[in-house]
């Protein structure tokens, strides 16, 4: 839903799945066998200008920092489906 006029149309665009981090937590609790802990949890500013709330994954909690480039990647589930989570940028947004 549009934050500003509500509308629920929608459009598709292929996005670059580039961007930084805007704000992250590191969750320890409540646990969940889906899951290896501790989570890090991040909304992400993509460079188009969209804001994803996501998993940053392979970065240790002592680096994490407001600002650190990220990029997307596909990790698989159940159903076949996937779900996107970012890894830190191998190159600087």
């Amino acid at each position: 839903m549009c934050p500003y006029c509500r509308s629920l149309a929608v459009e598709l665009a292929e996005l670059s799945g580039r961007g930084v981090v805007y704000s992250y937590a590191v969750v320890h609790h409540p646990q969940h066998p889906a899951f290896e802990y501790p989570v890090v949890v991040v909304l992400v500013d993509l460079d188009e200008g969209v804001r994803l709330l996501s998993n940053l994954t392979d970065v240790a909690t002592r680096d994490l920092r407001i600002g650190m480039p990220v990029e997307v990647h596909f990790v698989p589930t159940a159903g076949g489906m996937a779900v996107p989570q970012f890894h830190q940028a191998t190159t600087p947004a």
